[in-house]
């Protein structure tokens, strides 16, 4: 019983251990997004603003995803697990900001946080910077169980991993018929919603390809990037068959993306959680295809 009562007092001593560490999170936030002090530093009131709610706890989702990955080693003693602990969440903290930082640098490069969130309430560049958040937090859980508590292998694969996403962003007015930047000065909900499930397809592909053991770095690369060829071979397969299958007509027209009537709104609004979901949905079945695939013994071995 003592015994018991001996783990339930460590497991609350370790709650509020965490609870200290997100505090020490807004510090980080604050340093890195000097914009969002205020918001952070004093009473927040999610009613007022809901895009800047959105923004702020998409991030605090984001955290949890990563802590997720942490661990409590005891074996070596309480305060050996509480230091550990805390390295990790620091260097959590730090690139899984460093992370959001040069994504929207890539991506919203042409709009600013105090402009579209503080002053115009944009809700679609909230839903685009939360599928920043959380879509970055999931691949950094996966680098984080990948790098296996190695410093040197963490970076490797955080820069890797951030260099693909870079390129796969870059991709979206490839696969998107919808215009990416006059559309969010539009404040076009439409366009979030098709970009959401772009990236958290892409992020699905890529968290599926650096997830291997790192053994070489040199054959873990080959091995990342050739999943990511196959992926590309199978996604428009999957693509045009939800198409023909569900009867898809993936057409849209000019006037409806570039006219900001209500009508138009709604139609963009449609066609637009069309495109992120029917992406979303082949990333995932494409997942199948380049990872659980087990050939074992099929092939002979001579």
């Amino acid at each position: 019983m003592n015994e018991l009562f001996d783990k339930l007092i460590l497991r609350i001593v370790f709650t509020f251990f965490i609870l200290g560490l997100l505090y020490l999170y807004k510090y980080a936030h604050s340093f890195l997004y000097p914009s969002t002090r205020q918001q952070l530093f004093k009473r927040f009131f999610p009613i007022k603003n809901s895009p800047d709610t959105l923004i702020l706890l998409s991030r605090v989702v984001g955290i949890g995803i990563i802590f997720s990955q942490f661990y409590f080693f005891m074996s070596e003693g309480f305060l050996y697990a509480l230091l550990d602990f805390f390295l990790e969440a620091a260097i959590g903290f730090v690139i899984y900001l460093a992370s959001i930082y040069i994504l929207e640098s890539i991506v919203l490069f042409n709009f600013e946080y105090q402009d579209e969130v503080l002053k115009r309430k944009n809700y679609a560049y909230s839903i685009i910077s939360l599928s920043h958040a959380i879509g970055l937090a999931y691949v950094l859980k996966t680098v984080l169980a990948v790098a296996n508590h190695s410093i040197i292998m963490l970076i490797f694969l955080w820069l890797f991993s951030i260099v693909l996403i870079g390129f796969a962003t870059k991709s979206y007015s490839i696969i998107s018929k919808l215009p990416f930047n006059r559309l969010l000065v539009q404040k076009n909900l439409g366009l979030a919603f098709s970009y959401l499930g772009f990236l958290w397809g892409w992020i699905l592909i890529i968290s599926s390809s650096i997830n291997n053991e790192l053994v070489e770095i040199r054959w873990f690369s080959i091995q990342v990037i050739l999943k990511i060829v196959l992926s590309l071979i199978i996604i428009p397969i999957f693509r045009k068959g939800l198409q023909v299958i569900f009867k898809f007509h993936d057409e849209v027209e000019r006037e409806i993306v570039i006219d900001n009537k209500p009508e138009n709104l709604e139609k963009t609004l449609g066609y637009g959680i069309y495109e992120g979901s029917t992406f979303f949905a082949s990333c995932f079945l494409t997942t199948v295809i380049t990872g659980h695939i087990n050939f074992g013994t099929f092939y002979p071995v001579f």
